[in-house]
């Protein structure tokens, strides 16, 4: 059932003429080359295909990078003026820092287009000071998978599919105990997103806790309170107590899971076509994320859009390329289908959910009014601060060493030591742009 986001979707087509727009290469002209900086290899061949063919005038050039070097990357060529990158991924919670120091254009005059086009949320997620910085491709979510077989055998009940049906992590973390003393799976729980700032942030948040950074420009750390302890706790204690396998990266939680070797695992859509393959296939699925009891429900939001460099010295196919890729319901659903991510473009949301249906009908039947519902009351935003570079990194180590069975006390009193230094200069550098 999805039916706000089918009725939303039906409305905004019309505003969708000036995106759709084609161009011929004038006669005997050789087509435009612009770059394409991104760190999803494989991920926009279809997009970039559907597009060349529309508008033979432009052809893109991919060039993609490791996740983990997309940063430096980015900080590297743009803040030396290189003109050979046109379109660059952009990262939300480091939109900030992006637009502080020049790097994206101001797409201002597209507003009333993304407002048309786009949910508010993902507007939300590419606007500083007030303006859109660049083009909002998808948005996420997190999910309860779960091993139906694990589960059953070890006498833990199936989870409901829907917001009412949703789980404490005292409930959940009961049931993993359980599945992983019955011998039913290796691992009773798993996150796919180990040690990131991302995946951990509504935990914290439902606990009680602050985003750790506060302040009106995001630039003030607060990473050692109470509530930020208490979470610190339950992390490493799913690790020292072995209930979550250790030594495991995130781009191998998903493998783990669909070879069985987990009762539960909290992760997002872009796990589901792994999973619908594997060996584990219609003995899964999703439930939602759960929340700390007597705490709100807190669920992330946010993924990539994609900005114009403000070096770029071929902006308007830039932008034509841009629009078709985000705003476009042909182009999201391309730029959509490898990464199983939800799009923000509205209109092309009903593609994206028959899309998931094929993929795995049964699972996936009441995903289209929990993503909404996470969507519009409990999804929470990364911080927006041009600190925030600094803030993830030096969390996720911390992460990393709680993770290790370090003391909660000492691990996070060195973060909250580090990101004031760290910060206070990012202070100084914004006051000097």
């Amino acid at each position: 059932m999805r039916p706000r986001l089918l009725r939303r979707a039906a409305t905004v087509v019309a505003a969708l003429a000036v995106v759709a727009g084609c161009a011929a290469a004038p006669a005997g002209d050789a087509p435009e080359t612009i770059v394409f900086l991104n760190p999803h290899a494989g991920a926009y061949d279809d997009v970039v295909a559907e597009f060349e063919a529309r508008n033979p005038d432009i052809r893109v050039e991919q060039q993609s990078v490791p996740f983990d070097q997309m940063v430096s990357q980015t900080q590297a060529r743009l803040a030396s003026g290189d003109t050979s990158v046109d379109v660059v991924s952009v990262d939300p919670p480091r939109l900030a820092g992006m637009v502080t120091q020049g790097f994206l254009t101001d797409e201002s005059a597209s507003a009333d287009l993304l407002e048309s086009t786009s949910s508010q949320v993902g507007i939300n997620s590419v606007t500083v000071d007030d303006r859109p910085w660049a083009y909002p491709l998808w948005t996420s979510d997190a999910f309860l998978f779960y091993n139906r077989d694990a589960l059953t055998r070890a006498g833990v009940p199936i989870p409901g599919p829907s917001d009412a049906d949703r789980l404490t992590w005292d409930q959940v973390l009961d049931g993993a105990r359980t599945v992983a003393e019955a011998d039913t799976a290796r691992y009773g729980f798993g996150i796919d997103q180990v040690d990131r700032y991302y995946a951990l942030q509504p935990i914290l948040e439902s606990m009680g806790a602050g985003p750790g950074l506060e302040g009106p420009d995001s630039l003030t750390a607060a990473v050692d309170t109470p509530e930020w302890k208490r979470f610190g706790a339950w992390y490493r204690d799913l690790y020292t107590d072995g209930l979550a396998p250790r030594g495991v990266d995130p781009g191998q939680m998903a493998d783990l899971f669909a070879s069985g070797g987990l009762g539960f695992y909290l992760s997002g859509a872009s796990s589901i076509t792994k999973i619908a393959e594997s060996d584990l296939a219609g003995n899964w699925g999703i439930a939602p994320a759960p929340y700390v009891a007597g705490g709100p429900v807190v669920t992330p939001t946010d993924s990539w859009g994609v900005g114009i460099s403000a070096y770029s010295e071929k902006q308007d196919a830039a932008r034509r390329f841009a629009q078709f890729m985000t705003l476009d319901p042909e182009g999201v659903s391309a730029a959509s289908r490898t990464m199983n991510l939800p799009p923000v473009a509205t209109a092309a949301m009903p593609a994206y959910l028959d899309h998931l249906a094929e993929v795995a009908p049964a699972e996936t039947a009441g995903i289209g009014d929990l993503l909404e519902i996470d969507l519009e009351r409990h999804a929470r935003h990364r911080p927006t601060s041009v600190g925030y570079v600094q803030f993830e990194t030096t969390l996720n180590r911390a992460f990393t060493d709680l993770r290790n069975g370090g003391d909660v006390d000492s691990v996070l009193a060195t973060a909250q030591d580090t990101l004031v230094r760290q910060l206070d200069r990012q202070r100084e550098l914004a006051g000097d742009h």
